[in-house]
């Protein structure tokens, strides 16, 4: 999942199922859940996930950790952002029991930010900034330094700040390169894409646009063909 191989993921998902008799092991399916839900099949995703009775009851963070992660990013599969970033936080609160950089919450925050972001909610992205900020950076997974940087960039942007979104950006792209997984670069490349379109760089917008699209084609994940859509819609109408 985090090197973006994605199909090899589920085929290791179908294989614990039909050769290691798994199918009703709890935490194998919230993780097909979340790849269901990551790959924008919400009806799948929350099929996996009603059925996980005894995570659901457990008081173990790790599985309380888990389960909101994928019921966050089902409810992204719906474009329930709300519910995503309520769920988001949810996982984030479990930072205490297992780090800032657990798996989950390195998961959790970039849809916090982004779920917060789309909602239009300043306070909950400063919010999210601020506790990232209160680790030292010895304690951060490096892919959260570039999504926080994103985040800021993103700010800056819908704060109208030309030039410091423009260094901003050019930072998190590389960041989430060197640092990140293919989803996560993706996400940021169209945001990239959105805010170049906004300031007449059509050509640039385009380039990041197409590889966004080819990391949305190799791992099936339909959200990001999407916005990749969507924005390019958006460049048509600017252009016309």
């Amino acid at each position: 999942m985090q090197l973006g191989d994605w199909d090899a993921a589920e085929a290791e998902f179908a294989r614990a199922v039909s050769s290691y008799g798994l199918a009703d092991l709890e935490t194998l399916n919230c993780q097909r859940g979340w790849l269901a839900a990551l790959r924008g099949d919400a009806g799948t995703a929350e099929t996996l996930l009603a059925a996980l009775s005894d995570m659901r009851a457990s008081e173990d963070p790790q599985d309380q950790s888990t389960v909101s992660l994928a019921d966050a990013f089902a409810a992204g599969a719906r474009g329930q952002a709300e519910t995503a970033l309520r769920r988001a936080r949810d996982t984030l609160a479990q930072v205490d029991a297992l780090g800032i950089s657990g798996e989950s919450l390195r998961w959790a925050w970039p849809l916090a930010a982004r779920a917060a972001y789309e909602l239009g909610d300043d306070a909950a992205v400063a919010e999210l900034i601020a506790l990232l900020d209160s680790h030292q950076p010895g304690y951060l997974a490096p892919m959260l330094r570039a999504e926080r940087d994103l985040a800021r960039a993103r700010r800056a942007a819908a704060d109208g700040e030309g030039d410091q979104a423009a260094a901003a950006f050019a930072a998190a792209i590389t960041g989430l390169r060197e640092r990140s997984t293919p989803y996560h670069l993706a996400h940021g490349l169209l945001d990239h894409a959105e805010y170049l379109t906004g300031h007449g760089e059509a050509a640039a917008a385009s380039l990041a646009i197409d590889e966004a699209r080819d990391v949305g084609r190799r791992l099936r994940c339909q959200p990001l063909l999407d916005r990749a859509d969507a924005l390019e819609r958006v460049q048509s109408r600017i252009q016309a």
